[in-house]
């Protein structure tokens, strides 16, 4: 498939109100995503733009980012303007998006968020009525709609014009159908840190824990749209850890800015990252017989280690592209039940159909407490390998196997590794930075290695 102009590995991302996430671009965008996914629901050919999107019902949601009321009202005011319906949920985690529109019948979802990004970036989900991110042609056919189309195709007119509402339970909702996937959970005696990233979550994850009688400290839960994600959440582990550590906490669980991943912090104050929380479920749920097809799925980014903590129960793990959106796509084809990537994005497919931050640490904490052992014990199923990791900051993405340096560099890094490791260099699809991947047995030559290629990396396309 060729380069996609504005899409990305989940969305369209960048800087608020900089090309091409500015107000006047978001309702064109409305406008065409109503014109090529209202034409896939009804499968039709209707000659008229405006018979394709009367009717529809899109959903919107959005996290504590200064910039999600512009573009939230600037996306409803391009669906609208094509003929759409749109309910407004406020600020919500994106899990809880895709859940109330597939709830609500509606027909897509999108969600104004840049998840772990900072609160100067913001971005575009897109969610199909049945819960799940679209596919990369999907996305596709709304560029070309989007470069297709003058100024005033598809523009319904007087009152064909689509209707703009508020809708308010959306949040319980989701608390509610969250706590249902762990039915008996007791969490009486437990003391758990929260750490919200001062974003969606805020609040909403906490109120789960205290209605399984868990006692909930919660932290990054001031949110003033300038914060999300500074210093706290996910991509910052080490202030979870000193929180759990000063609380004496038997668990923290910590989300980025839209909630879609979770991270956990043992009762010592130490994190753990995706790759272990599949290991201590996928192990659990291959006990209890229900891991489909005894597989789990992971990605290219995690750690080789995965595969032997699984194969010593007899399961195996499928690796998918990077994103959780391939990683569903992966679990669908095979009927998989579990998947995830080292990031935290953790899906279990019986309950989400995406990555659920608070669905994952409901589902995790069950089985904490179902072994009886602490979390630092149950982490230890994992040896990982030794990995090195460096995202880069690149002023482009020229293709890799373009730039001669970068490769006789990454040669070179192979060649010394042989059969004893690897070596993974990718584009962010969310941000402006390559991401480096070493893994082999040595720490210490992985992270020289590494080092190494990042100084090619700076000189070349830094």
């Amino acid at each position: 498939m060729s380069a996609r102009a504005y899409f990305g590995t989940d969305g369209i991302r960048g800087v608020a109100n900089r090309g091409p996430l500015t107000p006047d671009f978001v309702v064109r965008l409305g406008r065409a995503a109503a014109l090529t996914l209202g034409a896939f629901e009804r499968r039709d050919d209707q000659p008229v733009a405006e018979d394709r999107v009367r009717g529809l019902r899109v959903v919107i949601g959005r996290d504590t980012r200064i910039s999600g009321q512009m573009l939230e009202s600037a996306f409803a005011a391009g669906l609208a303007s094509a003929g759409a319906d749109v309910e407004l949920l406020g600020v919500l985690p994106t899990p809880a998006v895709a859940l109330h529109a597939v709830r609500s019948g509606s027909d897509f979802a999108i969600v104004i968020s840049a998840s772990h990004n900072p609160a100067g970036d913001n971005g575009i989900k897109f969610f199909d009525g049945d819960g799940f991110k679209l596919s990369d042609e999907t996305e596709s056919a709304i560029e070309r709609q989007l470069d297709s189309m003058d100024e005033t195709f598809g523009r319904a007119a007087g009152d064909a014009v689509g209707r703009i509402r508020f809708c308010e339970d959306a949040r319980q909702a989701y608390v509610e159908a969250a706590v249902a996937t762990v039915p008996g959970l007791e969490l009486g005696g437990m003391k758990v840190v929260v750490d919200a990233a001062h974003g969606a979550a805020t609040g909403v994850t906490a109120e789960a824990l205290r209605r399984l009688g868990a006692t909930v400290i919660e932290v990054g839960n001031q949110p003033d749209g300038r914060n999300i994600n500074a210093g706290v959440g996910c991509t910052h582990p080490d202030y979870l850890e000193g929180q759990v550590r000063e609380h004496g906490a038997d668990v923290g669980i910590a989300h980025d800015g839209d909630a879609d991943r979770v991270l956990f912090v043992d009762e010592t104050g130490s994190a753990l990252d995706g790759d272990e929380l599949l290991a201590i479920a996928g192990r659990h749920m291959a006990a209890e017989e229900k891991l489909a097809g005894s597989t789990l799925v992971a990605t290219v980014m995690s750690n080789f280690g995965l595969e032997t903590a699984l194969a010593e129960v007899k399961c195996r793990v499928e690796r998918a592209d990077v994103g959780d959106r391939y990683v569903i796509e992966a679990m669908r084809r095979g009927d998989y039940a579990l998947g995830g990537e080292q990031s935290g994005h953790i899906i279990f497919r019986d309950f989400t159909t995406t990555g659920d931050g608070l669905i994952a640490a409901l589902q995790v904490l069950a089985i904490l407490r179902e072994s009886g052992k602490r979390l630092s014990v149950l982490r230890t199923c994992l040896c990982k390998l030794p990995q090195a990791q460096k995202a880069v900051p690149v002023a482009s993405k020229p293709a890799i196997e373009s730039v001669p340096e970068l490769c006789e560099a990454i040669q070179a890094a192979e060649e010394e590794l042989a059969e004893s490791g690897r070596v993974f260099l990718r584009y962010s699809g969310t941000e402006s930075v390559l991401r480096i991947l070493l893994e082999g047995p040595d720490a210490e030559r992985l992270q020289a290695l590494c080092d190494g290629l990042e100084r090619t990396v700076r000189e070349a396309i830094g």
